[in-house]
């Protein structure tokens, strides 16, 4: 009876209770096999084909990709398994999530995003431990060049540099329909977006609100990035561009509101402290300082997002940053004299965090 009953909890324990368990410990142990899963399917264009198709067999995606029949199945069993695509029967077919991600006519696929991580992040992450040893981003390592960042290097490599340029224009495009729907300008006359790349951000803001000056402050380079598609647009009388660098330059001197959409993650906590402090001097009584970024839990168990980012910036990007915690950016900006300090949680673990000067 004893072994009877110790048969019974054993297999309770291990088909029941552990299985959930074993199941995330497959996807942590497989976890670089499985997101070169996707990888490969996303480069064969795999989501496309069933998306015009409908459904496939096997015979029918081999056949149609001119690929082997067995390295196929591996694929498509990869697939399947780890939810990308749905088989019933002898016929593949899309999910609702890879409809959405993973095909290039949607306007939430995140493609580029996923060559990114194949093309540059990869290479890099190997040298996590080595980064967490040295709180420095020795995975820039395996890029050519002696700057200190990824975004300089990345120069040396039109190639890698394009990729990235493309993930960070989708990340983007999407980021800015966010802020766009949650971030009130109604009272705001002269924005000022830091980091604001190509021009995105401010283009789709004063969109919105027709009355809204806007500048791009980055870099030269970018900047001539940003004036070239601000002119295309026809938006030159109200949005412009201010080369400089965030932490030497003064700010243009009418903003009276400064925006940093995931520009506080690449920086350390006092690089951050500091920016804040130079919002603060700048802007006039009542302007407001925007921090726009995934957020982690304050109670620093999560999300996912915020465990897989932060590696990322420690790494690779600079070796200064990580996706910091709600509580952390908001006392940061209490401590730089801002007198009231409020958050909106919105979709995919984003934030907007406003600061507002007495």
């Amino acid at each position: 009876m004893n072994r009877l009953a110790n048969w019974v909890q054993v297999n309770i324990m291990e088909r029941v209770l552990l299985r959930r368990s074993s199941e995330s410990m497959y996807l942590v142990l497989g976890g670089h096999i499985f997101f070169e899963t996707l990888s490969a399917a996303v480069e064969l264009d795999l989501f496309g084909l069933l998306q015009a198709q409908g459904k496939l067999t096997r015979e029918q995606i081999a056949q149609t990709l001119k690929l082997e029949l067995q390295p196929v199945r591996i694929l498509l069993l990869g697939c399947v398994t780890i939810g990308l695509i749905r088989k019933s029967g002898s016929y593949y077919s899309n999910t609702l999530m890879s409809k959405q991600l993973f095909v290039r006519e949607s306007k939430r696929n995140i493609i580029d995003v996923v060559r990114w991580q194949h093309h540059i992040n990869y290479k890099a992450m190997f040298h996590f431990e080595d980064a967490i040893r040295a709180n420095s981003n020795v995975g820039l390592s395996v890029f050519a060049g002696t700057e200190p960042t990824l975004y300089q290097r990345l120069v040396h490599d039109p190639r890698l540099e394009g990729i990235f340029q493309d993930a960070m224009r989708g990340i983007s495009v999407q980021a800015n329909q966010t802020i766009a729907l949650n971030l009130d300008l109604s009272r705001t006359k002269h924005l000022v977006d830091v980091g604001g790349g190509n021009g995105t951000n401010i283009m789709t803001l004063a969109g919105k609100y027709p009355h809204l000056r806007a500048t791009v402050f980055d870099s030269p380079t970018v900047c001539e990035i940003a004036k070239k598609r601000i002119e295309d647009a026809r938006m030159s009388d109200r949005l412009g561009v201010a080369p400089g660098d965030c932490f030497v330059d003064p700010f243009p001197a009418t903003a009276d509101c400064i925006l940093f959409a995931h520009f506080f993650t690449i920086w350390s906590e006092s690089e951050n402290r500091q920016l804040l402090k130079k919002c603060y001097d700048s802007l006039p009584s009542g302007g407001a300082v925007v921090i726009f970024n995934m957020m982690q839990r304050d109670s620093e168990d999560g999300p996912h997002s915020a465990a897989m980012g932060s590696p990322y910036f420690l790494t690779l990007a600079t070796g200064k940053g990580m996706l910091y915690t709600w509580n952390e950016y908001m006392q940061w900006m209490k401590d730089a004299g801002f007198a009231t300090v409020t958050r909106q949680v919105l979709p995919r673990d984003h934030g907007l965090i406003t600061a507002r000067k007495g």
